[in-house]
């Protein structure tokens, strides 16, 4: 608040500093980001929602890996299937094919395992 005792002038160049330095307080505290040609904000943000061309990928892989599983042995297809497609756990998948958890366990490791080597050795390309 302005008193009469002293100068105007400087008066009101103190709150101009003042007010200067408080705005470029403000911006180093909430940096900004603009696109350019090398970075784009909207490349890393996305709603999580899959376009149509990334359903299609998406849609592809899963079929593909839908014919890979039925290559497989049927008690490591068994096990597979109810783990990973009707969410089981391994204690249900044990007591729901008559065996114990560790085989249901060994075979889940071992549907794994051959999965990946028919992935290989048919060169198939699982990644969006």
């Amino acid at each position: 608040r302005y008193n009469e005792e002293g100068k105007f002038l400087p008066w009101v160049m103190r709150i101009a500093h003042n007010l200067v330095i408080d705005h470029f307080r403000r911006l180093k505290r909430m940096p900004t980001v603009s696109p350019n040609s090398d970075f784009d904000i909207f490349d890393i943000i996305n709603d999580g929602k899959m376009d149509a061309e990334e359903k299609m990928i998406y849609d592809q892989i899963m079929t593909d890996v839908q014919k890979l599983i039925e290559f497989l042995p049927e008690e490591q297809k068994e096990v597979l299937k109810l783990r990973h497609y009707s969410r089981m756990s391994f204690q249900e998948i044990a007591e729901s094919t008559n065996v114990s958890i560790n085989t249901a366990l060994g075979r889940m490791r071992y549907a794994l395992i051959n999965l990946r080597k028919i992935i290989e050795s048919n060169k198939v390309i699982l990644t969006r």
